[in-house]
């Protein structure tokens, strides 16, 4: 019988014992922070596509996506910190199980098309929004913010379809 456990704790990764109120408060945090995010890129898609319906209102939705610039890296660091801290203390672990793996990676790559492509974006439409409110004709193009929101979206809804389905199937060592 100890040789049973002592084989299986060599197998298992190491795993930080918490309580189950302390892993349940984590994945609560995780879920939520990943809604929002979702909900965020809901907002961007529809500040994105209302001015291509009706033309009238890009002046002021053009203004107010800078604003999801913070709400988006926020949400998104919670998500990966609560979701790695999750990974730590629960049985699936970090990087033991494939769907736990491509999540993360995930995670990563939309932080990063946040920071570094969406946030730039983002200020040039607020610019180009303001210019256009004030009667200025705009001298710079329109930034082109579709595919933002459909990629994320995509991502995340993907990624929570990971979460709730847990496909079988391990990371070889």
């Amino acid at each position: 019988m100890t040789a049973v456990t002592v084989t299986r704790a060599v197998r298992d990764p190491i795993r930080v014992p918490v309580p189950k109120a302390a892993r349940t408060t984590l994945l609560t945090v995780h879920i939520v922070s990943t809604a929002t995010w979702i909900g965020l890129d809901v907002a961007l898609g529809l500040l994105v596509f209302v001015p291509m319906a009706q033309p009238e209102w890009t002046a002021v939705c053009y203004q107010v996506l800078p604003l999801l610039f913070w709400p988006l890296m926020v949400a998104g660091v919670l998500s990966l910190l609560s979701g790695v801290a999750l990974g730590l203390v629960t049985r699936w672990g970090l990087v033991r199980h494939w769907w736990v793996a491509i999540k993360l990676v995930v995670n990563l790559v939309l932080i990063a098309l946040v920071a570094l492509l969406l946030g730039p974006g983002l200020a040039a439409a607020g610019e180009f929004g303001r210019a256009l409110a004030a009667g200025e004709i705009p001298v710079s193009e329109v930034p082109r913010l579709f595919m933002p929101p459909i990629v994320s979206t995509t991502a995340l809804v993907v990624a929570t379809a990971l979460s709730v389905v847990k496909p079988r199937g391990r990371l070889r060592r």
